[in-house]
């Protein structure tokens, strides 16, 4: 036998033709087929399908969370609580761009006509029904069907929202007067608590401003104190102001989407990408949980094309832009600039126009850290470009604050002093002009009453003796 080595392989010649012998009987045991238990094939079978079923679940559900992913087309997820009557109906604005949202009342009139489904709104029995715009009735509303509002809190947001806003008016007293025991039950799921505020119009009555101002001052310890991330004020008497001449029924509508739609730009825009600059998630989230007051509003400049024309719109229009007044926005900590417009638009706005703007703005701000955005909105015409500002970190609007305690006080002086009347309207003057003279007047009529003919008969009538008294003493 020989053997030769290379390269460390060893070749035998001697074995090759055994393993192509056994190579041969390998075959042939293959090819007869096993007796094999039907029992176990069926099995195996089984757990054949419930593999490619598993394999199907997990391909849906990574295709789902892939849609989830793709279909994000906002910055922050906002679950919306309106309580009471104007909060109910800006939630209603939130529901229907698509926003988790419930409203919360304790008059259930007053959800009759919100827009959303009945799974969304919850009645808080109290009372008769409603506040009547008294504080304590509104805090006690909610305090007592507080596992009530856990419940539906728990139902209609769960885990998927990242942030909470809480919507309330302050003339109510549903809204004003459960405003901190909603917060406090809120802030229990773990989410940032934001708030939207409404600051009453002008014709509204003392009760209302009253309300208004001592809720507004109980907000703004909780914002100071960080219990609450944001803390926006929206004053109707402003809307007011930009929406002259609207019907009752187109006024409300019209104030619900002013302070619904701009945030809601905020948001989305800050989602989407774009060729130019970007204001992007974490830009909107910092301005929006700065803390303190937030306020934000929008201006349409038609001129656009002119290098100074939105710089000149904002230093004359951005304090009227804004949904409220009489802040200082030398107080910002941050803001945030969006200047949108149409594709045409966009293509024919020189940057420094932009630049400009952006400038002015910052000055206003007293140099606050500003960022900007610019985005295209294929459904705006060409004719004119929109500016949305948002400022944060701010503090309160103290002159409006003042003027609503002095109309409060005012109106409530009035009140008072009909109080003071009411007496004198609900008695009867007897022509004597006070009470010891009418008593006087009285008793002089019985004595000259006794001394009158028909007096001295009935007066002897009862001193008949024929007329025994028979009744037990």
């Amino acid at each position: 036998m020989t053997t030769e080595k290379t390269n460390r392989v060893f070749v035998e010649e001697s074995s090759a033709p055994q393993m192509r012998t056994d190579d041969a009987e390998l075959e042939r045991q293959l090819r007869v087929a096993p007796a094999l238990d039907p029992a176990v094939l069926e099995r195996l079978r089984t757990k054949c399908d419930e593999i490619e079923a598993t394999k199907e679940k997990v391909m849906s559900d990574t295709s789902t969370g892939q849609q989830q992913i793709a279909k994000r087309d906002r910055s922050l997820s906002f679950g919306v609580v309106g309580l009471g009557q104007a909060g109910s109906r800006i939630a209603e604005t939130f529901h229907g761009l698509g926003y988790d949202a419930c409203a919360i009342n304790t008059a259930t009139q007053d959800l009759e006509f919100i827009g959303m489904p009945d799974d969304r709104k919850l009645f808080l029995p109290f009372a008769l029904g409603g506040a009547g715009k008294e504080l304590d009735n509104g805090r006690q509303a909610v305090e007592q069907n507080a596992e009530l509002v856990m419940d539906k809190l728990r139902e209609v947001f769960g885990d998927r929202n990242e942030m909470l806003l809480l919507v309330v008016s302050g003339g109510g007293g549903t809204g004003s007067g459960g405003a901190e025991a909603m917060i406090g039950l809120m802030s229990t799921l773990g989410k940032p608590v934001g708030v939207i505020y409404i600051l009453p119009m002008e014709t509204e009555d003392s009760l209302s401003k009253h309300n208004a101002v001592t809720t507004l001052g109980r907000l703004a310890k909780l914002a100071s104190s960080d219990a609450i991330a944001t803390l926006i004020v929206v004053d109707n008497a402003k809307i007011e102001l930009l929406y002259p001449g609207l019907s009752k029924a187109e006024f409300w509508p019209a104030a619900n989407r002013a302070i619904v739609e701009p945030l809601h730009l905020f948001n989305s825009l800050s989602a989407m990408a774009t060729p130019y600059d970007s204001f992007d998630s974490m830009d909107f989230g910092r301005i929006f949980t700065a803390g303190d007051c937030l306020i934000y509003g929008m201006m349409e400049v038609v001129n656009y094309k002119e290098t100074t024309a939105i710089a000149e719109a904002v230093m004359e229009h951005l304090e009227r832009s804004l949904l409220s007044s009489d802040f200082n926005l030398k107080e910002a900590r941050f803001g945030g600039l969006l200047v949108v417009g149409s594709k045409a638009a966009m293509s024919s706005l020189p940057a420094e126009n932009i630049h400009y703007a952006s400038h002015m703005i910052s000055e206003v701000c007293d140099y606050a850290q500003l960022t900007r955005g610019v985005y295209e909105i294929p459904d705006l015409g060409d004719e004119s470009v929109r500016i949305y500002t948002m400022f944060s970190g701010l503090g309160l609007p103290a002159a409006r604050i003042e003027m609503l305690k002095q109309e409060a006080e005012e109106q409530m002086r009035q009140i008072r002093e009909k109080e003071k009347t009411r007496a004198s309207r609900m008695s009867v003057d007897y022509g004597a002009g006070n009470d010891t003279t009418a008593k006087a007047q009285e008793i002089r009529r019985l004595i000259q009453q006794n001394k009158s003919s028909f007096g001295k008969l009935t007066s002897n009538a009862n001193k008949r003796p024929d007329i025994i008294d028979r009744r037990k003493r």
